[in-house]
């Protein structure tokens, strides 16, 4: 176990122009999420209000279903998740989790930037509660799982291209490690989306 902790580590450590790519495309897709926003119009600024105004109802009201909303929550950064994983194991992966990641980033800062439009001063804080703590942690832990699947998959490209031997059964079960603690964490965050964020939805609201 110590072993696959100081390899990991290690990795971090070599692969830090690929963090540091991934913290940029983070911002810079949440930019672009909240530029996209900001240039709705009426009618879908109303839309998304109402659904806002429908979730923030049954909040304050206590009517959310715990269990269903954490498997929905859970389930789709499982899906993510698995997707990520798979396309860490192909040569061709790394171009499509940098798209994958991408939509993820967008998607957050159009709903955080719709928020601010909707509500204001009051989106700010709303938006805070949204993000904090649970999708911060998300995106911390799909940064460094998207790191080193993509430094998988390059690597499998090269040892392609270059005819070099790769102990895979070695390299899948460091990598199998690593999804193991991803899952856990994942776990985690969906249980603070889910009881967290109601709460202080409700401490705001009332």
């Amino acid at each position: 176990m110590k072993r696959i902790w100081d390899k990991t580590f290690k990795k971090i450590h070599t692969n830090k122009r690929m963090i540091v790519f991934l913290f940029t495309l983070l911002f810079m897709a949440v930019l672009f999420g909240s530029f996209f926003a900001a240039k709705l119009d009426t009618k879908d600024i109303d839309t998304i209000q109402s659904s806002l105004d429908t979730f923030f109802t049954m909040t304050r009201q206590n009517k959310l279903n715990s269990f269903q909303a954490f498997f929905q929550s859970f389930g789709a950064n499982i899906i993510f998740t698995g997707a990520i994983f798979l396309l860490g194991i192909s040569v061709i992966g790394a171009p499509l989790m940098i798209v994958l990641f991408f939509m993820k980033a967008f998607t957050l800062g159009f709903t955080i930037a719709s928020m601010i439009k909707i509500y204001h001063l009051k989106g700010l804080l709303y938006s805070f509660i949204y993000i904090f703590p649970h999708q911060v942690m998300n995106l911390l832990v799909f940064i460094f799982f998207i790191m080193f699947s993509m430094s998988l998959s390059i690597t499998l490209l090269q040892a392609i291209l270059k005819k070099k031997t790769v102990d895979f059964s070695k390299v899948l079960n460091r990598y199998i490690f690593i999804l193991v603690i991803t899952i856990f964490i994942l776990i985690i965050t969906s249980l603070l989306e889910i009881y967290l964020m109601p709460f202080l939805f409700r401490m705001v609201l009332s």
